[in-house]
């Protein structure tokens, strides 16, 4: 948030400064002493809010102290200026009972508070504050349902931010290259709490790209432990109908747009990406599966993945989601409805998932391989970032 403050007095301005980083702590403010500067200010940057006081120096040569309240609006509300739409807030000690000025500057949205000692100016500048404060936009968005998922990220990017609620979301910030991305965790697994995550994060941050990374099942003879499964197509397997001759599904798909597609192929094709995945797992022995000598990692892009709200534990029963469904690899509780979500985005948005498998339908599942799998998921995601797959549909 971009605060612009006039004022002369140095008590004063630290008095406000001090409250207002109490309540927007990453603010930035730039302070101006002068009206001459203060008007240079708004004519040439756009502010989120503005903070002035009525008597203040001329210009920085002319110290001359003036009243300013008649100048007000036509400097503050020019139509050539960038912030001549931003709301205003005058704090000042200022006589309130000359004629109808303030009355006048609530009409174009500049609203007088008295500044006093007594501190009562500051639950109303807080009022405002959190009014103005602009919404967070992100060019990127990776939901995450468990909290390993997100943690995976950690030193994958080039900034790494602290867990914090941003627009009611559980987040974090990082930077991925020239894309400022934010980590979104649901509240918990399953298809509902991931639609209304993904619903709230494309309304409030507005991104290029949410995608999704974590862990999954994968079924029997299509996909192995640690496969990386970039799914291309999504099923919801109980959606449907029970009856007294059993379950009927109702058949619901979304999948990849075509350039997305073609990016995320373009970018498991590269011969390094590989030996990126795997560099520095340091698998302990109950994280390498049964019958293998080492951890190993196939990339699978363009295979079709199915989800669903109930978690399958039993062998064999994995079986029963293919059928109708050829070559189906794997399974979630999620994809579907981030794939949806971005789907009836209000703003076309590019979507992709990269889920790695933990339980391969047989004698290799459990939380041993969790670790590994959210590392080699959040790496490949991190390295779809970096290529500009939020960038495919850009004009």
């Amino acid at each position: 948030m971009k605060i612009l403050i006039l004022e002369d007095e140095d008590p004063k301005y630290e008095e406000i400064a001090a409250y207002v980083h109490w309540v927007i702590p990453d603010a930035e403010l730039q302070r101006e002493k002068n009206w001459l500067a203060y008007t240079n200010a708004i004519a040439n940057a756009k502010f989120d809010l503005i903070l002035l006081d009525l008597l203040v120096p001329r210009s920085a040569k002319d110290g001359t102290i003036d009243d300013y309240h008649e100048h007000l609006v036509e400097a503050t509300r020019d139509f050539n200026s960038k912030s001549f739409r931003t709301p205003a807030i005058v704090l000042t000690r200022h006589s309130l009972d000359e004629g109808d000025f303030v009355y006048n500057l609530n009409l174009v949205d500049i609203n007088v508070i008295p500044f006093s000692d007594h501190g009562e100016w500051r639950e109303a500048l807080k009022i405002k504050l959190l009014a103005a404060q602009p919404k967070k936009k992100f060019d990127v968005v990776i939901v995450c349902a468990l909290e390993k998922e997100a943690d995976a990220f950690q030193g994958l990017g080039d900034t790494w931010g602290p867990v914090k609620t941003i627009s009611g979301l559980i987040c974090r910030e990082m930077q991925v290259g020239p894309y400022k991305t934010v980590i979104v965790r649901a509240q918990r697994m399953g298809l509902v709490s991931a639609a209304v995550t993904s619903a709230l994060a494309l309304d409030r941050f507005e991104p290029r790209l949410i995608c999704m990374s974590g862990i999954c099942g994968g079924v029997a003879g299509e996909s192995e432990m640690y496969d990386l499964l970039v799914t291309q197509i999504c099923h919801q397997h109980d959606a449907g109908k029970w009856s007294a001759t059993g379950f009927k599904a109702e058949h619901y798909d979304v999948q990849l747009e075509v350039a997305v597609q073609n990016k995320l192929v373009e970018v498991a094709s590269d011969n390094a990406l590989l030996a990126y995945l795997l560099h520095g797992l340091d698998a302990g022995k109950t994280e390498v599966p049964e019958g293998k000598e080492r951890v190993g990692c196939n990339i699978k892009t363009g295979v079709p993945t199915s989800s669903g709200s109930a978690v399958i534990a039993e062998d064999g029963k994995t079986g029963t989601l293919a059928v109708g469904q050829r070559k189906l690899a794997g399974f979630d509780m999620e994809i579907y409805s981030v794939y949806e979500a971005a789907r009836h985005a209000t703003t076309r948005t590019a979507f992709f998932a990269a889920k790695a498998v933990v339980d391969d339908g047989g004698k290799n599942k459990g939380d041993s391989f969790h670790r590994i799998a959210c590392l080699l998921s959040a790496k490949f995601v991190v390295a779809a970032i970096r290529s500009g797959v939020a960038d495919v549909f850009k004009d």
